[in-house]
């Protein structure tokens, strides 16, 4: 189901206004020339650009701010690395990382840009192969013929995949690329590369639009593929051609996995820094913002396989809540976060709300918090003595306008879990959509004792 935008029941926030009037700093992001949420034009990160992600000054700041150096035995991690945008960062200052994902395509689009010993020149070669391959095989079809493109169209477009998505034409041109690369014969390294190619330029060839949610935008009949596809594949040769030896070879490794089990995946005491992003409780469904990338790679193809996904990753959406979880059991002492699930409830109270939903908010809120506790309890086994985790958060306003201080609540989990001395930073204020007010973006730090 595409996003559809719902008023809020309230529009006011004393929370806001008190911290309005109580502010005296200035967010960090303000020294940064405004490149605050997006990596467009950064350099092997506008590969694939994420609606969620965040910017490459977030890592920078914290590797400078922790001292953290190539050539040092450091080692950095990311437990929940999306397209991979702090791994990035620190392979282009030398700095060997590791990251966790719960989302195949997010692993999946992180290995490829991470892949930098990859010979530019043969790729230049196999982007002309597919490309005459692509022209001989879109050539002997008749794209005006309506009915033709109606029924070829509807012959391979995959289940999970509303026909209001992606239109008719743009979706054979892509399916032709795709079996152009299939039929170029090509290494396995070279083969993913140019899949993740397709991939990145999905969302700009189809009808979906974020803002942020998931939805559907102007319907375009048809789209000149192939442009896209030459110029994102010209991009990548150039960011590659740029880098050196030593950054080619610095370590980076990214696993597919559920980061509440972290100690499984990576030996104890082992990372010196984490720097990340993980979900907020602000109702995104994550798996809804790669909807076309996994199914188009097949990593989701029914109701069941974008489930199997979902259920790794800590609970953030109500449309992600589950019978069965139970993550709360970590938090349930935790005064905090009492006081916004009570004041949640009044309000759904107040509001004689009765949608499904609505009903699951305090759930979300528990098992999103209690998730979180189980990271920061496994974040604390492989970080070394010492060791820091950096995690940058945005207030909500998300269930019934009650103000949700991510940044310090989760201070108070992580207290509970054992770390200590936190530092929260203001990073920057985001606007919203949905009300008058901006939110807090803030970087939280933890230390291991």
């Amino acid at each position: 189901m595409a996003y559809s935008y719902h008023k809020p029941t309230r529009d006011t926030c004393e929370v806001c206004e008190q911290l309005a009037k109580a502010d005296k700093c200035m967010p960090v992001i303000d020294t940064y020339a405004g490149r605050a949420s997006s990596s467009n034009g950064y350099p092997f990160h506008d590969w694939y650009n994420f609606v969620l992600g965040y910017t490459p000054t977030f890592p920078e700041y914290m590797l400078k701010r922790e001292g953290i150096k190539p050539n040092n035995g450091q080692v950095v991690m990311d437990p929940f690395v999306g397209s991979g945008t702090t791994q990035l960062v620190c392979k282009l200052n030398k700095i060997p990382s590791y990251g966790i994902d719960a989302n195949d395509f997010m692993v999946f689009a992180a290995l490829q840009k991470l892949n930098w010993n990859i010979d530019t020149t043969i790729l230049e070669k196999e982007k002309i192969r597919i490309c005459n391959i692509y022209k001989a095989k879109i050539a002997s079809i008749d794209l005006n013929d309506d009915l033709l493109v109606a029924t070829k169209a509807n012959q391979s477009r995959p289940q999970a995949l509303d026909i209001r998505y992606i239109s008719d034409k743009p979706l054979i041109k892509i399916n032709i690329l795709k079996e152009a690369v299939n039929e170029a014969k090509l290494s396995a390294a070279h083969h993913d590369l140019f899949m993740f190619a397709i991939s990145a330029i999905l969302v700009p060839v189809s009808n979906v639009r974020y803002g942020p949610g998931f939805g559907v935008g102007k319907q375009k009949p048809d789209v000149d593929v192939m442009s896209y596809f030459i110029k994102k594949v010209d991009l990548i040769i150039k960011d590659l051609l740029s880098v050196s030896e030593e950054q080619r070879q610095t370590l980076s490794e990214t696993i597919l996995g559920d980061s509440r089990h972290l100690s499984d995946y990576f030996a104890p005491e082992s990372v010196d820094l984490m720097i990340t992003s993980p979900p907020y409780p602000g109702d995104h469904e994550y798996t809804k913002h790669s909807k076309l990338e996994l199914i188009f790679n097949g990593y989701a193809t029914d109701l069941s396989s974008f489930r199997t996904i979902k259920k790794r990753m800590i609970r953030g959406s109500t449309t992600n809540i589950y019978k069965e979880d139970n993550d709360k059991k970590w938090i349930e002492n935790i005064n905090g976060i009492k006081t916004v699930t009570n004041e949640i409830d009044q309000r759904l109270k107040n509001d004689g709300a009765t949608s499904g939903f609505e009903k699951l908010y305090t759930k979300l809120i528990w098992e999103y918090f209690g998730g979180m506790a189980m990271t920061l309890s496994e974040c604390l086994k492989v970080l070394k003595p010492g060791g820091k985790i950096a995690l940058l958060v945005s207030d909500s306003h998300a269930f019934k306008m009650v103000h949700i201080k991510t940044a310090e609540l989760l201070a108070e989990v992580a207290k509970s879990v054992g770390f200590c001395d936190s530092e929260i930073i203001l990073w920057q204020m985001k606007n919203s959509t949905s009300h008058k007010y901006k939110l807090r973006e803030n970087i939280l730090i933890l230390k291991k004792p």
